[in-house]
């Protein structure tokens, strides 16, 4: 599963995507920046990718925002023959 959460800081908002894998329940890709972009749910998932390589069957699940709607994000998946929920 993939998210967005955002937190107040004395510099401003900080936006965090995380990836998480529902079977050990940890965190297996992450991307922090100031900006809420594709790039930073891109970069988590990528990151994801490289730290537990994706197996036959898998299913990625997040919400509908525009990040995840995205085409270059949903071109990773689709890529790594990942299907999409």
């Amino acid at each position: 599963v993939a998210d967005i959460t955002y937190v107040w800081t004395k510099e401003g908002w900080l936006y965090l995507a995380s990836v998480m894998d529902l079977y050990s329940r940890k965190i297996i890709g992450f991307n922090m920046g100031s900006r809420l972009t594709k790039e930073l749910a891109i970069i988590a998932l990528e990151r994801a990718m490289i730290n537990q390589p994706p197996r036959e069957g898998l299913i990625h699940h997040s919400d509908r925002g525009s990040q995840y709607a995205s085409i270059d994000y949903t071109n990773k998946l689709k890529g790594a023959e990942i299907t999409i929920s």
